[in-house]
């Protein structure tokens, strides 16, 4: 069986075309949708959980536990020096031996990147071999809907993965994907860019030619291209340009903007009167990286601040939030809001745990302000992506919109001053990319 599949920064999806219908396969029945979260947990005894189930299970096991730092040899090094000779010491590092599960999300954002793995409880994984997890699990739950092997498949990428520079990382951050299709078990593996696929999907509704240009705008990237677009017939492509720029950075900005106040950013330590380290402060708006700050000797300097500071109260939450695993929480909580905002002119974020009780207040007109730069760069990229496919404005027929960040109002105030509203056309956002490449999967054999 060959399927699409749009694996996503954010949210997954497989669909399968019959010549008739594509049908979306609802991959996650923990999820009230028809994608999948793409996250995956691997528990300390190598079991893995992906989805819904991932995180629910994540926050179970995680959220208040205790910690218990030990010292862990993980190798010896030598280095020679001219007047002793070589010397032997033993590389050790702290872990948290009560840690029962990791968590993994945005795995697809590292493919252009430098990243190549990591250890998981006494294990080592590739970057391919994680991802490779989740499409495996994404591929047999697919098998057991249809009822038989799924072996081959039509893969949507970006226009440029998140973190490249030049053509020569989106051409590796591809094979690295491919790798681990491969190691998912695909036998057979095809890319499709996924603006195109969407268009593809798009001109089944439609009954003449048309040159559209698709937004697609997700969790990770945004993807800007000019088609001609007929019914029955693949997409040819008059221009293309893309963004590592999409949801998961607009949520970093209303933490860094609106929510830092309430974990120190403003507070003031000591007789000098200084600052909370910016170090500390940059950390929380990738959620990330809050573990890496569960060290002894961070928390003996957060006590030191604590005891001597402007706002107390501001850094007891600051070190929960570290030591309590808020920060996956934290995250989902402005993810939220921020949907809110495209229905509504502001949205509450409210959040508690341990030492911490948040109540933020955030408007849409905040929104756009915290995001103003990323806004003028896909400003500009829409218009720089139709001037370089020799068409105008308006001669543009439709625009089509696809992918969860395109419904936030900035996206569409921009669309609309350059095209018109009675342009804008809504696919599917979030399934309109996977039923494309289900087309093209039908089509290609």
């Amino acid at each position: 069986m060959r399927i699409g599949m749009d694996f996503g920064t954010t949210n997954s999806g497989i669909a399968v075309y019959d010549g008739a219908a594509v049908h979306i396969l609802k991959l996650d029945p923990a999820a009230d949708s028809d994608t999948m979260r793409s996250v995956i947990y691997v528990t300390r005894e190598q079991a893995l959980y992906t989805g819904q189930a991932a995180i629910e299970l994540y926050n179970t096991q995680n959220i208040n536990r205790e910690r218990h730092m030990v010292h862990k040899k993980v190798g010896r090094i030598e280095m020679t020096f001219a007047e002793i000779g070589t010397v032997s010491t033993n590389v050790h590092v702290l872990v948290d031996e009560l840690e029962p599960g990791r968590l993994l999300r945005s795995l697809k954002s590292a493919l252009a990147t430098a990243y190549t793995g990591t250890r998981l409880f006494d294990q080592d994984y590739t970057l391919e071999a994680l991802i490779a997890l989740y499409l495996r699990a994404a591929r047999e739950q697919a098998a057991q809907l249809l009822g038989q092997p799924v072996t081959e498949v039509v893969l949507g990428r970006p226009v440029h993965f998140v973190g490249a520079e030049n053509d020569e990382d989106d051409a590796r951050a591809e094979s690295r994907l491919r790798k681990a299709a491969h190691l998912a078990g695909f036998e057979r593996v095809d890319f499709q860019f996924e603006p195109v696929a969407a268009a593809r999907h798009y001109a089944q509704s439609i009954h003449t030619a048309q040159d559209i240009l698709v937004y697609d705008f997700g969790g990770g990237t945004l993807d800007v291209t000019v088609m001609h677009v007929a019914p029955g017939e693949v997409p040819t492509i008059r221009a293309i340009g893309g963004l590592g720029i999409a949801g998961d950075r607009f949520d970093q900005r209303i933490v860094e903007h609106a929510l830092t106040p309430h974990f120190g950013r403003d507070v003031t330590w000591g007789d000098k009167a200084l600052p909370v380290p910016r170090t500390m402060i940059d950390q929380i708006t990738a959620w990330e990286g809050l573990p890496t700050l569960a060290t002894t000797e961070m928390r003996t300097f957060l006590h030191r601040m604590q005891a001597d500071c402007s706002a107390p109260a501001r850094l007891y939450a600051l070190e929960s939030l570290i030591f309590n695993f808020y920060g996956f929480a934290l995250f989902e909580t402005v993810e939220q809001a921020k949907r809110e905002l495209s229905d509504d002119p502001f949205a509450a974020i409210r959040f508690t745990g341990k030492d911490i009780d948040l109540w933020q207040m955030i408007t849409r007109t905040q929104f756009e302000h915290f995001t103003q730069i990323e806004w003028r760069a896909i400003r500009d990229l829409v218009r720089d992506v139709v001037a370089r496919s020799g068409l105008s404005a308006e001669s543009i027929d439709a625009v089509v919109r696809t992918g969860g960040s395109s419904s936030i109002p900035a996206s569409l105030d921009i669309l609309t001053e350059l095209f018109g509203a009675d342009k804008l056309v809504t696919e599917d956002l979030f399934t309109g990319v996977t039923a494309g490449l289900s087309i093209l999967a039908y089509e290609g054999g």
